[in-house]
């Protein structure tokens, strides 16, 4: 699943892997909570990202190999479960997470909703698999990415604060 950050506020769709709590807050808006883990894979100066799929919320932007987690999994697993999911690819952790914590609110045109985010982004190298493209998935292709090229794409919120991260620490998956 996407990077979901891609309306105002940086707010995305509401996913069945957030958790709703009606009628919460001040304004009586629902809120959410949603979990999700990300991939940074960077092979030969190129980056692994993911394009949003047609009829997905964030359609044609263009964000990290990742998405929710499932109630209970454990950001580590979520995020190998998902590279695999996007991309065919086995990849494996190589440090700790950035954590990135956002509030604020979803635009729905069912009604808007409070939200809080909490993006665990790993370090990854690939270790085995198949490139192999997701099946009516949320995302409907993935590239390597020359590094000084990703900007000149649609991105979610997600990659240029990754980049920024890369950019200051020289931190990132290998393979």
């Amino acid at each position: 699943m996407p990077d979901d950050s891609v309306l105002p506020n940086g707010g995305s769709e509401l996913s069945s892997r957030g958790s709703a709590q009606p009628g919460a807050g001040p304004d009586s808006r629902p809120r959410v909570t949603r979990l999700a883990a990300y991939g940074v894979i960077v092979r030969d100066g190129r980056i692994l990202l993911c394009r949003v799929s047609p009829g997905s919320q964030g359609e044609g932007l263009w964000t990290l190999p990742g998405g929710g987690l499932d109630f209970g999994e454990p950001p580590e697993a979520g995020v190998v479960r998902e590279v695999e999911e996007e991309t065919g690819l086995i990849a494996e952790i190589m440090g700790p997470a950035a954590i990135h914590s956002d509030a604020g609110v979803w635009v729905r045109p069912s009604g808007d909703v409070r939200y809080h985010h909490v993006r665990f982004v790993y370090p990854m190298r690939v270790t085995g698999g198949e490139e192999c493209l997701e099946v009516d998935g949320s995302t409907d292709a993935f590239e390597w990415v020359v590094l000084e090229r990703v900007r000149e794409l649609p991105l979610g919120d997600l990659v240029p604060r990754v980049l920024e991260g890369l950019g200051r620490t020289g931190r990132g998956g290998a393979s």
